[in-house]
């Protein structure tokens, strides 16, 4: 009788194993659904216009890391989650990073906001540019960037984009708006800073700015801020 008790408990605790494991298969199925297969994450998308070092193998087959950005830029410390205090937060997935070039001692920041929605991304606008005039001078500004995307060699970066120019005490650069840059399928978007530290004359800092605009992320198709044009 005790064996039989014994069975029935086991045979029951399966079954609850089964329907256990059949609900998390589903919900991972469905996740999978939401996100796409193979989509990044927001936490991987928030960072995902921010450059950073390469990787390759040396001859003995140890990882070398290259912290080279280009010519004399380099990463400042490793890319922070959140927003520098110089911006507003604008969503809940924003990233930054600093850069230095070695030799200028100039200092760099890219800021990098992401959205899953529209509707959020207009918002955001709206009260970026809000922030930007109370605090420097905006201004829409057309850039050439010469030489090939990172992300795809035989892809030349588009040569011309449109973005937004601000310029005040505390940093200088430009702003630009990416729609859905990874597929029309999926809702991303970004609002990307490229700029520098401290009051600065923007076009003495071309070449850096356009290097590290280079290692982002295509900008193929992006956009000034719209409230601010």
């Amino acid at each position: 009788m005790r064996f039989l008790q014994s069975d029935r408990a086991g045979r029951a605790a399966l079954v609850l194993l089964l329907i256990a494991v059949g609900a998390l298969g589903t919900f991972l199925f469905f996740d999978h659904l939401m996100i796409g297969p193979g989509h990044p994450p927001p936490e991987a998308l928030q960072k995902w216009y921010i450059p950073q070092p390469q990787y390759g193998y040396a001859e003995n087959g140890s990882v070398v890391v290259n912290r080279t950005i280009e010519g004399d830029v380099v990463p400042s410390g490793n890319i922070k989650e959140g927003c520098p205090s110089l911006f507003p937060d604008l969503s809940q997935y924003c990233s930054h990073a600093a850069y230095l070039d070695t030799v200028s001692g100039d200092r760099y920041l890219i800021v990098n906001w992401y959205f899953d929605d529209d509707t959020d991304l207009l918002q955001a606008e709206e009260d970026l540019c809000s922030r930007l005039r109370s605090s420097g001078n905006v201004a829409s500004a057309d850039l050439i960037l010469s030489g090939e995307s990172n992300v795809s060699p035989d892809e030349p970066i588009v040569s011309r984009i449109a973005v937004t120019k601000y310029e005040s005490k505390a940093s200088s650069g430009y702003f630009a708006v990416a729609e859905k840059p990874l597929s029309p399928e999926h809702d991303d978007y970004f609002i990307v800073y490229y700029g520098v530290f401290g009051p600065a004359v923007l076009p003495d800092h071309a070449v850096a700015l356009e290097e590290l605009m280079l290692r982002s992320y295509s900008l193929r198709n992006v956009r000034p801020l719209a409230p601010c044009s």
